[in-house]
Protein backbone atom coordinates (compact mmCIF):
# COMPACT_ATOMS: atom_id res chain seq x y z
CA UNK A 1 0.00 0.00 0.00
CA UNK A 2 1.38 3.89 -0.83
CA UNK A 3 2.79 5.95 2.17
CA UNK A 4 0.36 7.41 4.19
CA UNK A 5 0.98 10.85 2.90
CA UNK A 6 0.58 9.68 -0.71
CA UNK A 7 -3.29 8.11 0.44
CA UNK A 8 -3.75 11.76 1.48
CA UNK A 9 -3.00 13.31 -1.27
CA UNK A 10 -5.10 11.31 -3.74
CA UNK A 11 -7.79 11.57 -1.29
CA UNK A 12 -7.39 15.40 -1.84
CA UNK A 13 -7.73 15.16 -5.52
CA UNK A 14 -10.94 13.62 -5.51
CA UNK A 15 -13.57 16.83 -5.63
CA UNK A 16 -15.93 15.97 -3.09
CA UNK A 17 -17.44 19.14 -2.38
CA UNK A 18 -20.19 19.10 0.30
CA UNK A 19 -23.06 20.53 -0.61
CA UNK A 20 -23.64 19.22 -3.84
CA UNK A 21 -21.14 16.48 -2.93
CA UNK A 22 -20.19 13.25 -5.65
CA UNK A 23 -18.35 11.00 -2.97
CA UNK A 24 -18.85 7.59 -5.54
CA UNK A 25 -15.30 7.76 -6.58
CA UNK A 26 -13.44 8.13 -3.77
CA UNK A 27 -15.01 5.53 -2.53
CA UNK A 28 -13.77 3.02 -5.15
CA UNK A 29 -10.98 4.58 -4.30
CA UNK A 30 -11.02 3.26 -0.37
CA UNK A 31 -12.62 -0.05 -1.53
CA UNK A 32 -9.96 -0.48 -3.71
CA UNK A 33 -7.42 -0.11 -0.95
CA UNK A 34 -8.87 -2.03 1.41
CA UNK A 35 -9.79 -4.87 -1.06
CA UNK A 36 -5.83 -4.84 -1.76
CA UNK A 37 -5.72 -5.16 2.39
CA UNK A 38 -7.85 -8.59 1.74
CA UNK A 39 -10.83 -7.05 3.35
CA UNK A 40 -14.42 -7.20 1.55
CA UNK A 41 -15.57 -3.52 1.38
CA UNK A 42 -19.49 -2.68 0.37
CA UNK A 43 -20.32 0.11 -1.22
CA UNK A 44 -23.60 1.61 0.20
CA UNK A 45 -25.85 4.92 -0.98
CA UNK A 46 -28.93 6.83 0.39
CA UNK A 47 -28.65 8.63 -3.16
CA UNK A 48 -26.80 7.87 -6.14
CA UNK A 49 -22.94 8.96 -6.42
CA UNK A 50 -23.82 9.35 -2.13
CA UNK A 51 -21.69 6.67 -1.20
CA UNK A 52 -20.44 5.17 2.49
CA UNK A 53 -18.04 2.30 2.18
CA UNK A 54 -17.71 -0.40 4.56
CA UNK A 55 -15.66 -3.35 5.53
CA UNK A 56 -15.01 -5.64 9.02
CA UNK A 57 -11.39 -6.07 9.75
CA UNK A 58 -11.95 -9.64 11.55
CA UNK A 59 -10.52 -9.89 14.65
CA UNK A 60 -8.23 -12.91 16.30
CA UNK A 61 -10.84 -13.24 19.45
CA UNK A 62 -14.33 -12.42 17.81
CA UNK A 63 -15.56 -12.57 21.07
CA UNK A 64 -14.65 -9.31 22.15
CA UNK A 65 -16.04 -6.24 21.88
CA UNK A 66 -15.50 -4.74 18.49
CA UNK A 67 -14.37 -0.72 17.59
CA UNK A 68 -15.49 1.08 14.80
CA UNK A 69 -13.33 3.88 13.16
CA UNK A 70 -14.84 5.78 11.34
CA UNK A 71 -14.40 8.94 8.73
CA UNK A 72 -16.16 11.22 6.36
CA UNK A 73 -15.45 11.54 2.58
CA UNK A 74 -17.04 14.97 1.92
CA UNK A 75 -15.22 18.61 2.93
CA UNK A 76 -16.51 21.70 3.11
CA UNK A 77 -16.02 24.10 -0.32
CA UNK A 78 -12.83 26.00 -1.39
CA UNK A 79 -12.45 29.26 -3.38
CA UNK A 80 -9.01 28.20 -5.18
CA UNK A 81 -8.40 32.11 -5.80
CA UNK A 82 -8.04 32.33 -1.80
CA UNK A 83 -5.27 29.61 -1.98
CA UNK A 84 -1.37 29.64 -2.44
CA UNK A 85 -2.04 25.87 -3.81
CA UNK A 86 -4.82 24.62 -5.22
CA UNK A 87 -7.03 23.22 -2.76
CA UNK A 88 -7.76 19.75 -5.02
CA UNK A 89 -3.73 19.92 -5.70
CA UNK A 90 -3.43 17.31 -3.41
CA UNK A 91 0.03 18.90 -3.29
CA UNK A 92 2.92 17.60 -1.25
CA UNK A 93 5.82 20.36 0.00
CA UNK A 94 7.91 21.54 2.63
CA UNK A 95 6.60 18.30 4.75
CA UNK A 96 2.82 18.89 4.56
CA UNK A 97 0.12 17.53 2.16
CA UNK A 98 -2.11 20.69 1.40
CA UNK A 99 -5.46 20.75 -0.10
CA UNK A 100 -8.94 20.94 1.75
CA UNK A 101 -9.68 17.94 3.29
CA UNK A 102 -5.98 17.56 4.53
CA UNK A 103 -7.19 17.80 8.35
CA UNK A 104 -10.72 17.76 7.96
CA UNK A 105 -10.46 14.61 7.71
CA UNK A 106 -9.45 12.93 4.68
CA UNK A 107 -6.24 12.81 6.79
CA UNK A 108 -7.67 10.44 9.50
CA UNK A 109 -9.10 8.10 5.95
CA UNK A 110 -5.63 7.85 5.13
CA UNK A 111 -4.05 7.00 7.98
CA UNK A 112 -6.98 4.63 8.94
CA UNK A 113 -5.87 2.59 5.66
CA UNK A 114 -2.42 2.95 5.69
CA UNK A 115 -2.46 1.42 9.24
CA UNK A 116 -4.19 -1.74 7.85
CA UNK A 117 -2.28 -1.90 4.53
CA UNK A 118 0.63 -2.31 6.98
CA UNK A 119 -1.25 -4.69 9.42
CA UNK A 120 -2.41 -7.11 6.16
CA UNK A 121 1.18 -6.55 4.61
CA UNK A 122 3.03 -7.72 7.91
CA UNK A 123 0.07 -10.68 8.17
CA UNK A 124 -1.39 -8.92 11.34
CA UNK A 125 -4.96 -8.88 12.07
CA UNK A 126 -6.27 -7.34 15.07
CA UNK A 127 -7.56 -8.52 18.27
CA UNK A 128 -11.04 -7.98 18.32
CA UNK A 129 -13.27 -7.05 14.92
CA UNK A 130 -12.62 -3.93 14.09
CA UNK A 131 -15.49 -2.08 11.54
CA UNK A 132 -14.15 0.49 8.90
CA UNK A 133 -16.65 2.80 7.92
CA UNK A 134 -15.89 5.88 5.22
CA UNK A 135 -19.11 8.11 5.31
CA UNK A 136 -20.40 10.64 2.78
CA UNK A 137 -22.17 13.84 4.24
CA UNK A 138 -21.22 14.58 7.33
CA UNK A 139 -20.35 18.53 6.30
CA UNK A 140 -24.14 19.27 5.92
CA UNK A 141 -25.45 16.87 8.94
CA UNK A 142 -25.05 13.11 7.59
CA UNK A 143 -28.18 12.09 6.67
CA UNK A 144 -27.15 10.20 3.69
CA UNK A 145 -23.74 9.12 5.20
CA UNK A 146 -23.37 7.54 8.87
CA UNK A 147 -27.17 9.03 9.38
CA UNK A 148 -28.48 6.98 6.59
CA UNK A 149 -26.45 3.40 7.75
CA UNK A 150 -27.30 3.88 10.95
CA UNK A 151 -31.46 3.90 10.22
CA UNK A 152 -31.02 1.60 7.14
CA UNK A 153 -27.81 -0.88 7.57
CA UNK A 154 -27.42 -1.02 11.46
CA UNK A 155 -26.47 -4.80 11.00
CA UNK A 156 -23.19 -3.28 9.60
CA UNK A 157 -22.07 -2.28 13.16
CA UNK A 158 -23.09 -5.59 15.38
CA UNK A 159 -20.82 -6.13 18.11
CA UNK A 160 -19.68 -2.39 18.36
CA UNK A 161 -19.04 -1.09 21.48
CA UNK A 162 -17.23 1.69 20.58
CA UNK A 163 -16.15 4.16 18.26
CA UNK A 164 -13.56 6.39 16.94
CA UNK A 165 -13.70 9.41 14.59
CA UNK A 166 -13.01 13.31 14.73
CA UNK A 167 -11.62 15.42 16.24
CA UNK A 168 -9.08 13.83 18.72
CA UNK A 169 -6.16 12.79 19.72
CA UNK A 170 -3.82 15.56 19.04
CA UNK A 171 -1.64 17.11 21.48
CA UNK A 172 -1.99 20.66 22.95
CA UNK A 173 1.02 21.28 24.70
CA UNK A 174 4.36 19.76 24.95
CA UNK A 175 6.17 21.39 27.51
CA UNK A 176 10.33 21.68 27.11
CA UNK A 177 11.09 19.32 29.76
CA UNK A 178 8.34 16.48 29.40
CA UNK A 179 6.18 14.83 27.28
CA UNK A 180 3.29 15.94 25.46
CA UNK A 181 -0.20 15.94 26.26
CA UNK A 182 -2.88 14.49 24.06
CA UNK A 183 -6.58 15.74 24.05
CA UNK A 184 -9.15 13.23 23.25
CA UNK A 185 -12.59 14.30 22.76
CA UNK A 186 -15.57 12.31 24.52
CA UNK A 187 -17.91 15.02 23.72
CA UNK A 188 -19.79 17.10 21.10
CA UNK A 189 -21.67 20.04 21.99
CA UNK A 190 -25.37 20.17 21.23
CA UNK A 191 -26.39 22.24 17.71
CA UNK A 192 -29.08 24.76 16.88
CA UNK A 193 -29.31 26.31 13.43
CA UNK A 194 -32.08 29.00 13.39
CA UNK A 195 -33.09 31.07 10.68
CA UNK A 196 -34.55 34.70 11.20
CA UNK A 197 -36.82 36.49 9.05
CA UNK A 198 -37.85 39.94 9.45
CA UNK A 199 -41.09 41.12 7.56
CA UNK A 200 -41.06 44.73 5.90
CA UNK A 201 -43.15 46.72 3.51
CA UNK A 202 -41.66 46.24 0.39
CA UNK A 203 -41.24 50.35 -1.88
CA UNK A 204 -39.66 52.22 -3.94
CA UNK A 205 -36.06 53.33 -2.83
CA UNK A 206 -36.42 56.81 -3.79
CA UNK A 207 -39.16 57.26 -0.82
CA UNK A 208 -39.51 57.35 3.01
CA UNK A 209 -39.79 53.82 3.88
CA UNK A 210 -43.04 52.69 5.47
CA UNK A 211 -40.94 49.69 7.36
CA UNK A 212 -37.69 48.70 6.32
CA UNK A 213 -37.18 45.27 7.58
CA UNK A 214 -33.35 45.41 7.34
CA UNK A 215 -31.91 47.95 9.73
CA UNK A 216 -34.81 46.09 12.49
CA UNK A 217 -32.72 42.64 11.49
CA UNK A 218 -29.49 44.92 11.83
CA UNK A 219 -30.22 45.49 15.72
CA UNK A 220 -31.30 41.63 16.39
CA UNK A 221 -28.08 40.98 14.40
CA UNK A 222 -25.94 42.97 16.83
CA UNK A 223 -28.06 41.67 19.97
CA UNK A 224 -27.29 38.12 18.93
CA UNK A 225 -23.47 39.08 18.35
CA UNK A 226 -23.56 40.32 22.10
CA UNK A 227 -24.48 37.00 23.43
CA UNK A 228 -20.97 35.57 21.83
CA UNK A 229 -20.02 32.79 23.76
CA UNK A 230 -21.58 32.57 27.34
CA UNK A 231 -22.03 31.36 29.84
CA UNK A 232 -18.67 29.84 31.23
CA UNK A 233 -19.08 26.24 32.60
CA UNK A 234 -16.39 23.82 33.59
CA UNK A 235 -17.67 20.58 31.83
CA UNK A 236 -15.46 17.83 34.09
CA UNK A 237 -13.75 16.89 30.60
CA UNK A 238 -11.89 20.13 30.32
CA UNK A 239 -11.02 20.23 34.57
CA UNK A 240 -9.60 17.16 33.76
CA UNK A 241 -7.36 18.51 30.94
CA UNK A 242 -6.86 21.70 32.44
CA UNK A 243 -5.56 19.98 35.43
CA UNK A 244 -2.79 17.76 33.46
CA UNK A 245 -1.94 20.50 31.85
CA UNK A 246 -0.90 22.51 34.87
CA UNK A 247 0.14 19.53 36.87
CA UNK A 248 -2.22 20.43 39.81
CA UNK A 249 -5.51 20.43 40.98
CA UNK A 250 -7.89 23.00 39.03
CA UNK A 251 -11.31 23.72 40.00
CA UNK A 252 -11.72 27.44 39.97
CA UNK A 253 -14.02 28.34 36.52
CA UNK A 254 -11.56 31.35 35.53
CA UNK A 255 -8.42 29.33 36.01
CA UNK A 256 -9.44 26.34 33.95
CA UNK A 257 -10.75 28.59 31.29
CA UNK A 258 -6.83 30.34 32.27
CA UNK A 259 -4.88 27.29 31.82
CA UNK A 260 -7.08 26.28 28.37
CA UNK A 261 -6.69 29.54 26.65
CA UNK A 262 -3.34 30.69 27.57
CA UNK A 263 -1.31 27.38 28.09
CA UNK A 264 -2.37 25.78 24.50
CA UNK A 265 -0.79 28.21 22.02
CA UNK A 266 -3.57 28.19 18.79
CA UNK A 267 -5.66 25.68 20.48
CA UNK A 268 -6.75 28.06 23.19
CA UNK A 269 -9.66 29.56 20.77
CA UNK A 270 -11.49 26.07 20.32
CA UNK A 271 -10.55 24.72 23.66
CA UNK A 272 -12.62 27.77 25.51
CA UNK A 273 -15.52 26.71 23.18
CA UNK A 274 -15.82 23.56 24.63
CA UNK A 275 -16.94 25.82 27.65
CA UNK A 276 -19.61 27.71 27.08
CA UNK A 277 -22.65 28.14 24.56
CA UNK A 278 -21.76 29.76 21.54
CA UNK A 279 -23.96 31.94 19.09
CA UNK A 280 -22.86 32.96 15.53
CA UNK A 281 -24.51 35.06 12.86
CA UNK A 282 -22.95 33.26 9.74
CA UNK A 283 -25.51 34.93 6.59
CA UNK A 284 -27.16 37.65 5.83
CA UNK A 285 -29.46 38.45 3.20
CA UNK A 286 -32.27 41.32 1.84
CA UNK A 287 -33.39 42.96 -1.45
CA UNK A 288 -33.21 42.05 -4.87
CA UNK A 289 -32.66 45.56 -6.57
CA UNK A 290 -30.86 49.12 -5.40
CA UNK A 291 -33.75 51.23 -5.71
CA UNK A 292 -36.49 48.53 -4.25
CA UNK A 293 -36.78 48.83 0.07
CA UNK A 294 -37.03 44.54 0.47
CA UNK A 295 -40.32 43.22 2.04
CA UNK A 296 -37.86 40.87 3.98
CA UNK A 297 -34.74 40.72 5.46
CA UNK A 298 -33.17 37.38 7.13
CA UNK A 299 -30.28 35.64 9.17
CA UNK A 300 -28.85 32.18 9.56
CA UNK A 301 -27.51 32.07 12.88
CA UNK A 302 -25.12 28.79 14.36
CA UNK A 303 -25.52 27.80 18.12
CA UNK A 304 -23.38 25.19 19.56
CA UNK A 305 -24.59 24.43 23.22
CA UNK A 306 -23.54 22.59 26.15
CA UNK A 307 -25.48 19.87 28.22
CA UNK A 308 -28.13 21.79 30.38
CA UNK A 309 -27.83 24.99 28.46
CA UNK A 310 -30.47 24.19 25.21
CA UNK A 311 -33.59 26.13 26.81
CA UNK A 312 -32.02 28.88 27.96
CA UNK A 313 -30.40 29.41 24.34
CA UNK A 314 -33.49 29.00 22.48
CA UNK A 315 -35.10 32.07 25.05
CA UNK A 316 -32.29 34.16 24.11
CA UNK A 317 -32.56 33.83 20.29
CA UNK A 318 -36.46 34.51 20.33
CA UNK A 319 -35.60 37.64 22.72
CA UNK A 320 -32.95 39.13 20.08
CA UNK A 321 -34.94 38.55 17.15
CA UNK A 322 -37.34 40.55 18.46
CA UNK A 323 -40.99 40.48 18.57
CA UNK A 324 -42.04 41.07 14.84
CA UNK A 325 -39.43 38.35 13.70
CA UNK A 326 -40.35 34.72 12.50
CA UNK A 327 -37.83 32.26 14.08
CA UNK A 328 -37.61 28.53 12.81
CA UNK A 329 -34.93 26.12 13.58
CA UNK A 330 -33.75 24.46 10.44
CA UNK A 331 -31.38 22.15 12.55
CA UNK A 332 -30.83 20.42 15.85
CA UNK A 333 -28.59 18.19 16.85
CA UNK A 334 -28.15 16.61 20.73
CA UNK A 335 -25.17 17.14 22.51
CA UNK A 336 -23.04 13.75 22.73
CA UNK A 337 -21.81 12.70 25.76
CA UNK A 338 -19.06 9.55 26.69
CA UNK A 339 -17.14 8.29 29.35
CA UNK A 340 -14.08 9.98 30.29
CA UNK A 341 -12.53 6.95 32.36
CA UNK A 342 -12.83 3.39 31.79
CA UNK A 343 -11.47 0.71 29.30
CA UNK A 344 -12.36 2.77 26.39
CA UNK A 345 -10.95 5.88 27.17
CA UNK A 346 -7.66 3.71 28.63
CA UNK A 347 -7.36 1.83 25.50
CA UNK A 348 -6.83 5.26 23.44
CA UNK A 349 -4.38 6.63 25.73
CA UNK A 350 -2.41 3.27 26.07
CA UNK A 351 -1.96 3.38 21.95
CA UNK A 352 -0.30 7.10 22.64
CA UNK A 353 1.66 5.73 24.83
CA UNK A 354 2.94 2.66 23.50
CA UNK A 355 3.96 5.03 20.25
CA UNK A 356 5.07 7.68 22.06
CA UNK A 357 6.29 6.84 25.75
CA UNK A 358 5.95 8.96 28.68
CA UNK A 359 3.13 10.99 26.88
CA UNK A 360 -0.56 11.77 28.82
CA UNK A 361 -3.84 12.01 27.81
CA UNK A 362 -6.65 13.89 28.64
CA UNK A 363 -10.74 14.26 28.12
CA UNK A 364 -12.01 17.39 26.28
CA UNK A 365 -15.48 18.25 24.90
CA UNK A 366 -14.97 19.52 21.09
CA UNK A 367 -16.34 22.74 20.34
CA UNK A 368 -18.31 21.60 17.00
CA UNK A 369 -20.14 18.53 16.26
CA UNK A 370 -19.28 15.00 14.40
CA UNK A 371 -20.76 11.74 13.38
CA UNK A 372 -20.51 10.33 16.63
CA UNK A 373 -24.16 11.70 17.06
CA UNK A 374 -25.05 9.08 14.76
CA UNK A 375 -23.39 6.17 16.18
CA UNK A 376 -24.04 6.90 20.02
CA UNK A 377 -27.99 5.91 18.87
CA UNK A 378 -26.60 2.35 18.16
CA UNK A 379 -25.42 2.15 22.17
CA UNK A 380 -21.73 3.03 21.32
CA UNK A 381 -19.67 5.09 23.30
CA UNK A 382 -17.59 7.64 20.86
CA UNK A 383 -14.49 9.33 20.94
CA UNK A 384 -12.73 11.87 18.88
CA UNK A 385 -9.11 10.28 18.34
CA UNK A 386 -7.91 11.13 14.99
CA UNK A 387 -4.34 10.80 16.36
CA UNK A 388 -1.44 13.46 15.22
CA UNK A 389 1.70 14.57 16.80
CA UNK A 390 1.77 17.98 16.06
CA UNK A 391 5.04 20.58 15.47
CA UNK A 392 5.17 23.75 17.52
CA UNK A 393 3.41 27.02 16.06
CA UNK A 394 0.75 24.45 14.05
CA UNK A 395 -2.31 26.20 14.04
CA UNK A 396 -4.29 23.15 14.13
CA UNK A 397 -7.54 24.31 14.80
CA UNK A 398 -7.43 27.10 12.01
CA UNK A 399 -6.92 24.16 9.47
CA UNK A 400 -10.60 23.74 9.67
CA UNK A 401 -12.55 24.85 6.93
CA UNK A 402 -9.90 27.35 6.46
CA UNK A 403 -7.64 28.69 3.79
CA UNK A 404 -4.12 26.77 2.62
CA UNK A 405 -5.23 23.62 4.65
CA UNK A 406 -2.73 21.42 5.02
CA UNK A 407 -1.22 18.69 7.49
CA UNK A 408 2.62 17.41 8.30
CA UNK A 409 3.64 14.30 6.99
CA UNK A 410 5.49 13.62 10.16
CA UNK A 411 1.89 14.35 12.03
CA UNK A 412 0.52 11.78 9.41
CA UNK A 413 3.25 8.70 10.05
CA UNK A 414 2.54 9.34 13.58
CA UNK A 415 -0.96 8.59 13.46
CA UNK A 416 -0.48 5.25 11.74
CA UNK A 417 1.49 4.05 14.13
CA UNK A 418 -1.19 4.57 16.70
CA UNK A 419 -3.77 3.34 14.50
CA UNK A 420 -2.00 -0.21 14.27
CA UNK A 421 -1.24 0.05 17.98
CA UNK A 422 -5.03 0.65 18.91
CA UNK A 423 -6.46 -1.92 16.22
CA UNK A 424 -4.36 -4.35 18.11
CA UNK A 425 -5.13 -3.83 21.25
Amino acid sequence: MKPVEEICADLIRFDTTNPGADERDAAEYVAGLLASAGLSPALFEAEPRRTNVVARFAGTEPGLPALLVQGHLDTVPADPAAWSVHPRAGEIRDGQVWGRGAVDMKNAVAMTLAAVGRMAAAGVRPRRDIVLAFVADEETGGTLGAGYLVNEHPELFEGCAACVGEVGGFNVATPPDGPPTFAISVGDKGLRWYEIDQPGIAGHGSMAALDNPIPALARAVLRLADLGARPVAVPEPMRLLASALAGREVSDPGEVLRVLTEETGPFGRMLAAGMSTTVNVTRLGAGDKENVIPGEAWARIDCRYLPGQEDELDRQVHECAGPTARVRLLRRTDPVVSEHTGEWFDRLAAALRDVLPGSRAAPYVFSGGTDNKWFTRLGMRTYGFTPMLLPAGYDYPAMFHGVDERVPVEALRFGVRVMERLMSL
